[in-house]
Protein backbone atom coordinates (compact mmCIF):
# COMPACT_ATOMS: atom_id res chain seq x y z
CA UNK A 1 0.00 0.00 0.00
CA UNK A 2 1.19 3.26 -0.86
CA UNK A 3 2.43 5.42 2.02
CA UNK A 4 1.33 9.00 3.11
CA UNK A 5 3.38 11.67 2.42
CA UNK A 6 2.98 15.16 2.00
CA UNK A 7 5.35 16.34 -0.62
CA UNK A 8 7.45 14.53 -3.02
CA UNK A 9 11.10 15.27 -4.07
CA UNK A 10 13.64 14.21 -6.90
CA UNK A 11 17.42 13.46 -5.47
CA UNK A 12 20.24 12.37 -7.29
CA UNK A 13 23.51 10.34 -6.28
CA UNK A 14 26.22 11.03 -8.49
CA UNK A 15 29.96 10.49 -8.76
CA UNK A 16 32.98 8.46 -10.49
CA UNK A 17 32.24 4.43 -10.71
CA UNK A 18 33.46 2.68 -7.43
CA UNK A 19 33.15 5.80 -4.82
CA UNK A 20 30.06 3.76 -3.49
CA UNK A 21 27.05 5.59 -4.13
CA UNK A 22 24.98 2.58 -4.78
CA UNK A 23 26.58 1.57 -1.48
CA UNK A 24 25.42 4.24 0.60
CA UNK A 25 21.61 3.78 -0.88
CA UNK A 26 21.59 0.53 -0.21
CA UNK A 27 22.65 1.25 3.45
CA UNK A 28 20.20 4.20 3.66
CA UNK A 29 16.93 2.17 2.51
CA UNK A 30 18.05 -0.93 4.85
CA UNK A 31 17.90 1.38 8.12
CA UNK A 32 21.12 1.40 8.80
CA UNK A 33 21.18 -2.19 9.94
CA UNK A 34 24.55 -3.96 10.88
CA UNK A 35 25.28 -7.42 11.21
CA UNK A 36 28.27 -8.48 14.31
CA UNK A 37 31.58 -7.13 12.61
CA UNK A 38 29.66 -3.76 12.93
CA UNK A 39 28.98 -3.88 8.68
CA UNK A 40 26.09 -3.05 6.90
CA UNK A 41 23.77 -6.28 6.18
CA UNK A 42 23.18 -4.51 2.85
CA UNK A 43 27.02 -3.65 1.94
CA UNK A 44 28.96 -5.20 -0.99
CA UNK A 45 32.54 -4.94 -1.78
CA UNK A 46 31.76 -6.92 -5.51
CA UNK A 47 28.58 -4.27 -5.98
CA UNK A 48 27.79 -4.49 -9.95
CA UNK A 49 28.09 -1.18 -11.63
CA UNK A 50 24.82 0.69 -11.80
CA UNK A 51 23.38 0.49 -15.40
CA UNK A 52 22.58 4.06 -16.51
CA UNK A 53 19.82 4.87 -13.94
CA UNK A 54 18.22 3.24 -10.87
CA UNK A 55 16.04 4.85 -8.27
CA UNK A 56 14.34 3.85 -5.13
CA UNK A 57 12.01 5.80 -2.39
CA UNK A 58 12.39 6.89 0.99
CA UNK A 59 9.51 8.53 3.69
CA UNK A 60 11.83 10.80 5.33
CA UNK A 61 9.88 12.97 8.49
CA UNK A 62 10.31 16.71 8.85
CA UNK A 63 11.07 17.88 12.23
CA UNK A 64 7.89 19.40 11.77
CA UNK A 65 6.25 16.29 11.63
CA UNK A 66 5.98 16.35 7.33
CA UNK A 67 6.68 13.29 5.92
CA UNK A 68 8.38 13.81 2.62
CA UNK A 69 8.97 11.20 -0.06
CA UNK A 70 12.45 11.56 -1.49
CA UNK A 71 12.83 9.41 -4.89
CA UNK A 72 16.62 8.72 -5.18
CA UNK A 73 18.42 8.85 -8.39
CA UNK A 74 21.83 6.77 -8.12
CA UNK A 75 22.73 7.03 -11.82
CA UNK A 76 26.15 5.26 -13.66
CA UNK A 77 29.54 7.22 -13.31
CA UNK A 78 30.73 5.47 -16.54
CA UNK A 79 31.39 8.03 -19.48
CA UNK A 80 29.30 5.82 -21.95
CA UNK A 81 26.20 6.43 -19.50
CA UNK A 82 26.92 10.43 -19.16
CA UNK A 83 24.12 11.21 -21.60
CA UNK A 84 21.46 8.78 -20.27
CA UNK A 85 22.08 10.49 -16.80
CA UNK A 86 22.80 14.06 -17.09
CA UNK A 87 18.68 14.22 -18.34
CA UNK A 88 17.75 13.62 -15.08
CA UNK A 89 19.41 16.14 -13.26
CA UNK A 90 16.80 18.61 -14.67
CA UNK A 91 14.24 17.82 -12.80
CA UNK A 92 16.23 17.13 -9.41
CA UNK A 93 15.71 19.02 -6.16
CA UNK A 94 18.76 18.21 -4.81
CA UNK A 95 21.69 16.17 -5.32
CA UNK A 96 24.30 14.04 -3.43
CA UNK A 97 27.78 14.71 -4.31
CA UNK A 98 29.96 11.75 -4.15
CA UNK A 99 33.67 11.11 -3.69
CA UNK A 100 35.88 8.33 -2.19
CA UNK A 101 38.35 9.74 1.11
CA UNK A 102 40.97 7.46 -0.33
CA UNK A 103 41.10 8.57 -3.99
CA UNK A 104 41.50 12.27 -4.78
CA UNK A 105 40.78 12.21 -8.10
CA UNK A 106 37.12 11.45 -7.49
CA UNK A 107 37.14 14.40 -4.72
CA UNK A 108 38.41 16.63 -7.94
CA UNK A 109 36.28 15.48 -10.52
CA UNK A 110 33.38 16.17 -7.98
CA UNK A 111 34.38 19.64 -8.33
CA UNK A 112 35.48 20.05 -12.10
CA UNK A 113 32.92 17.61 -13.68
CA UNK A 114 30.34 16.17 -10.99
CA UNK A 115 29.58 19.69 -9.74
CA UNK A 116 29.73 21.67 -12.67
CA UNK A 117 27.11 18.95 -14.85
CA UNK A 118 24.55 19.65 -11.64
CA UNK A 119 24.33 23.37 -11.98
CA UNK A 120 24.63 23.53 -15.75
CA UNK A 121 21.35 21.35 -15.99
CA UNK A 122 19.56 23.12 -12.82
CA UNK A 123 16.59 25.84 -13.34
CA UNK A 124 17.90 29.26 -11.43
CA UNK A 125 14.27 28.86 -9.55
CA UNK A 126 15.43 25.37 -8.73
CA UNK A 127 16.46 24.20 -5.09
CA UNK A 128 18.99 22.21 -6.70
CA UNK A 129 20.94 25.02 -7.27
CA UNK A 130 21.70 25.67 -3.35
CA UNK A 131 20.92 22.11 -2.07
CA UNK A 132 23.71 19.82 -2.80
CA UNK A 133 26.11 17.80 -0.59
CA UNK A 134 29.33 16.82 -0.94
CA UNK A 135 29.53 13.45 0.60
CA UNK A 136 33.01 11.91 1.55
CA UNK A 137 32.33 8.29 1.59
CA UNK A 138 34.87 5.37 2.69
CA UNK A 139 35.54 6.71 5.87
CA UNK A 140 36.08 3.42 7.26
CA UNK A 141 39.16 2.79 4.84
CA UNK A 142 41.12 5.83 7.43
CA UNK A 143 43.98 4.59 9.08
CA UNK A 144 47.70 6.21 9.94
CA UNK A 145 48.63 4.96 6.64
CA UNK A 146 45.72 6.27 4.33
CA UNK A 147 45.79 9.05 6.14
CA UNK A 148 49.51 10.19 4.99
CA UNK A 149 49.14 9.21 1.80
CA UNK A 150 48.95 12.33 -1.01
CA UNK A 151 45.44 10.60 -2.52
CA UNK A 152 43.61 10.87 1.16
CA UNK A 153 41.26 14.06 1.57
CA UNK A 154 41.14 15.25 5.22
CA UNK A 155 37.95 16.56 6.70
CA UNK A 156 39.61 19.75 6.69
CA UNK A 157 40.18 20.16 3.28
CA UNK A 158 36.66 18.57 2.59
CA UNK A 159 34.79 20.96 4.72
CA UNK A 160 36.47 24.06 3.69
CA UNK A 161 35.62 23.03 -0.34
CA UNK A 162 32.38 22.41 0.16
CA UNK A 163 32.42 25.54 2.25
CA UNK A 164 33.67 27.50 -0.65
CA UNK A 165 31.40 26.45 -3.24
CA UNK A 166 28.03 26.85 -0.76
CA UNK A 167 27.84 22.92 -0.79
CA UNK A 168 26.38 21.14 2.20
CA UNK A 169 28.92 18.46 3.39
CA UNK A 170 29.22 15.17 4.73
CA UNK A 171 31.51 11.90 5.57
CA UNK A 172 30.32 8.94 5.53
CA UNK A 173 30.59 5.27 5.05
CA UNK A 174 28.11 2.80 3.47
CA UNK A 175 30.25 0.13 4.88
CA UNK A 176 29.71 0.63 8.80
CA UNK A 177 26.61 3.18 8.02
CA UNK A 178 28.39 6.05 9.81
CA UNK A 179 26.47 9.17 8.94
CA UNK A 180 24.51 7.45 6.45
CA UNK A 181 21.08 8.29 7.16
CA UNK A 182 22.18 11.95 8.36
CA UNK A 183 23.94 12.77 5.16
CA UNK A 184 20.40 11.54 3.31
CA UNK A 185 17.72 13.45 5.58
CA UNK A 186 19.60 16.23 6.09
CA UNK A 187 20.10 16.52 2.27
CA UNK A 188 16.11 16.23 1.75
CA UNK A 189 15.23 18.57 5.22
CA UNK A 190 17.38 20.91 3.38
CA UNK A 191 15.47 20.68 -0.12
CA UNK A 192 12.11 20.81 1.88
CA UNK A 193 12.99 23.91 3.28
CA UNK A 194 14.49 25.81 0.20
CA UNK A 195 11.11 24.86 -1.51
CA UNK A 196 8.82 26.45 1.76
CA UNK A 197 11.26 29.27 1.28
CA UNK A 198 10.54 29.87 -2.33
CA UNK A 199 7.12 29.66 -2.07
CA UNK A 200 7.12 32.04 0.33
CA UNK A 201 8.43 34.32 -1.82
CA UNK A 202 6.85 33.64 -4.21
CA UNK A 203 3.62 34.54 -2.41
CA UNK A 204 4.74 37.79 -1.22
CA UNK A 205 5.67 39.15 -4.55
CA UNK A 206 2.28 39.12 -5.81
CA UNK A 207 1.33 41.09 -2.88
CA UNK A 208 3.59 43.72 -2.85
CA UNK A 209 3.16 44.43 -6.92
CA UNK A 210 -0.60 45.09 -6.40
CA UNK A 211 0.25 47.41 -3.38
CA UNK A 212 2.23 49.21 -5.58
CA UNK A 213 -0.33 49.28 -8.14
CA UNK A 214 -2.74 50.34 -5.87
CA UNK A 215 -1.29 53.20 -4.76
CA UNK A 216 0.12 54.37 -8.38
CA UNK A 217 -3.79 54.63 -9.45
CA UNK A 218 -4.51 56.70 -6.68
CA UNK A 219 -4.51 60.43 -7.72
CA UNK A 220 -1.68 62.25 -7.26
CA UNK A 221 -3.01 64.77 -4.65
CA UNK A 222 -0.09 65.52 -2.10
CA UNK A 223 -1.08 66.06 1.06
CA UNK A 224 -0.73 70.00 2.54
CA UNK A 225 1.14 71.01 5.40
CA UNK A 226 -1.76 73.24 6.24
CA UNK A 227 -4.87 72.90 8.30
CA UNK A 228 -8.02 74.08 7.02
CA UNK A 229 -11.06 74.96 8.53
CA UNK A 230 -14.20 74.14 7.32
Amino acid sequence: MEQHYDELYKVVLVGDPGVGKTNLLATFLAAEAVNEQGISRSFSAVRKATIGVEFATAIVRHPNGKRIKAQIWDTAGQERYRAITSSHYRRAAGALVVFDVTNRETFNNAQEHWLKELKAAANLSSTLTSCIMLVGNKVDLESSHVIQDANYVDQELHEATATSLGLMHQRASAKTCHNVRRAFEDLVVAIYNADKSKLQRTDVAPAIQLEQTSQSSTPNNPKSTDTKCC
